[in-house]
């Protein structure tokens, strides 16, 4: 069975350094404080709730040796088990 991907918000727009950095502060504290954070664009919100099995992947690319590009992605899969951390007793 082959993988299917479901784009179910996508947007792109220019921002400051501090604008960036304010926005990745909100998402932080909205996920550490309630576990999740909701994305508004006019009429059109996503609410955005990791749980589960959930994974940070960080990517840094040079395209042409020009362009830079960081990318950050939370994946996770709500039904994985998450199998328990390490405890030490």
């Amino acid at each position: 069975m082959s993988e299917r991907e479901e784009v179910v918000f996508s947007t792109e727009e220019s921002l400051s350094v501090q604008e960036i950095g304010d926005f990745l502060l909100q998402v932080g504290k909205k996920l550490k404080d309630q576990g999740y954070f909701t994305v508004t664009r006019g009429e059109e919100e996503i609410e955005v709730r990791p749980s589960g099995s959930t994974k940070l992947e960080l990517k840094y690319e040079i395209e042409n040796g020009r362009e830079h590009q960081f990318e950050m992605e939370i994946e996770w899969d709500p039904d994985a088990d998450e199998g328990g951390r390490i405890v030490i007793q």
